[in-house]
């Protein structure tokens, strides 16, 4: 009997052997283009976000706000502004009541941890209170937004004479904000101008600075949200109100019980 290989088996070991020598090859570059590639993250994102902030000073003389949600995209604009900017620059979060509670107690930690100039901006009435009168949000009629996210930030920047709030906006959120550009001039009211210093920065790239700086985050993403708003908004998905139910049985009990009744339990 012979012994050697046959042709097809020849050409399946040649074939292995290619694959091996190019994985090698790959692994070689891998760390070459790591480099590469957080230079320039780092040469073209970071600095082109920090030229943003500096311009936008320079343009309002000084008199600009931080709006933080206690998100991570709101996180990364935030460090950046305190590392280029300074400090002592206010920074607003907007408490509509109906905020998770492990997010104002992150905000408030933050706060202390980097000795924020924080102001906490509240509406005179509870979420809830003023749902009792006038029904749940719908995409149609969204009255919930300016009265509880807005107006009330809106009301201590008049009253500090601020006329620019630095955000964590991104294009990439969505289609609708295709459009968005570093400094955004108001088309309607509110009559605010906005300034977007990573208004060019995927979903990667946040993260990728968050690690970079080992900035502390908002826990929630670690229990699965992806987003940290409101935590009984009318809008989210039934995706959300599951995971709600695993995480937090208290609030989503309260929910179940609320009247009127609440979109996702109809």
């Amino acid at each position: 009997m012979p012994c050697g290989l046959s042709k097809s088996e020849l050409e399946q070991r040649r074939i292995r052997i290619q694959n091996i020598i190019f994985k090698n090859k790959l692994r070689s570059f891998e760390e070459q283009t790591k480099r590469v590639n957080e230079m320039i993250f780092l040469d073209f994102k970071v600095t082109q976000a920090q030229e943003i902030l500096r311009s936008a000073y320079e343009i309002f003389k000084g008199k600009m706000a931080v709006a933080f949600s206690g998100g991570k995209d709101s996180l990364v604009a935030l460090h950046l502004t305190l590392h280029t900017i300074g400090s002592e620059i206010p920074v607003i979060f907007s408490n509509t009541t109906v905020e998770f509670p492990e997010t104002v107690l992150y905000v408030r930690n933050l706060a202390e941890s980097w000795n924020l100039n924080l102001e906490i901006a509240k509406p005179p009435k509870s979420f809830f209170e003023t749902t009792r009168e006038r029904g749940w949000a719908s995409h149609e009629n969204r009255w919930c937004c300016r009265p509880y996210k807005e107006e009330p930030a809106l009301k201590f920047m008049k009253e500090s004479g601020i006329i620019a709030e630095i955000t964590g906006t991104t294009r990439t959120e969505s289609i609708y904000r295709r459009s968005l550009t570093p400094i955004k001039m108001p088309q309607k009211e509110p009559f605010l101008i906005r300034v977007n210093p990573i208004y060019d920065w995927n979903q990667w790239e946040v993260w990728k600075y968050i690690s970079w700086k080992n900035l502390p985050y908002n826990p929630l993403y670690d229990m699965g949200y992806r987003r940290i708003g409101c935590w009984c908004c009318p809008l989210n998905g039934p995706s959300h109100y599951l995971r709600l139910k695993k995480t937090h049985p208290k609030l989503f009990q309260f929910l179940e019980n609320f009247n009127p009744r609440h979109p996702y339990f109809k």
